[in-house]
């Protein structure tokens, strides 16, 4: 089962690459917290995608173990893709939070995020290049290290180059 937090959701959406979730990995699953997060970015008036118009998203509900709450810097989004991934055992998550990649490693959660998603999209061929996409999601807001942005380009096979964030 493939499960996303909102941020992947989100920064896809802003490059026009939602479709690749699709075309990658099939009905891609996600929790009513997320879409709580993607509906309070609506409200700050974001461009955010509805997923139950675009198909290829289910959207389950989960109850977030206790352990999880006590992790005060997760938030909501975050914990209940975990949670979610935790009930199914194989899954595989995409987040970009740094704490919430981290305490998935710790539980043997694979993981990857929105540049992990580019990068696989570059390799099944559904886009050109990680580079022009890396430059538009820094302008969406989206950060990442240097070092980051080094490893993609080079394991995508493109010059490494500057960006500013």
């Amino acid at each position: 089962m493939i499960v996303s937090n909102t941020s992947p959701i989100y920064y896809l959406h802003q490059l026009g690459c939602l479709q690749v979730f699709r075309d990658l990995f099939g009905p891609v699953h996600t929790t009513p917290q997320v879409l709580a997060e993607l509906e309070a970015g609506k409200v700050q008036g974001l461009n955010i995608p509805d997923l139950y118009a675009l198909g290829g998203f289910v959207i389950q509900d989960i109850s977030v173990p206790s352990f999880l709450e006590l992790i005060p810097d997760l938030g909501k989004g975050e914990a209940s893709v975990l949670a979610l991934a935790l009930e199914h055992p194989g899954s595989f998550i995409i987040v970009d939070d740094r704490l919430g990649r981290e305490v998935a490693k710790a539980q043997n959660i694979r993981v990857t995020g929105t540049l992990g998603v580019l990068l696989l999209a570059k390799q099944s061929r559904l886009v050109a290049s990680v580079g022009p996409l890396i430059t538009q999601l820094h302008k969406h807001g989206f950060y990442c290290s240097r070092s980051v942005v080094t490893e993609v380009l080079r394991l995508a096979g493109e010059p490494v180059r500057r960006f500013d964030a």
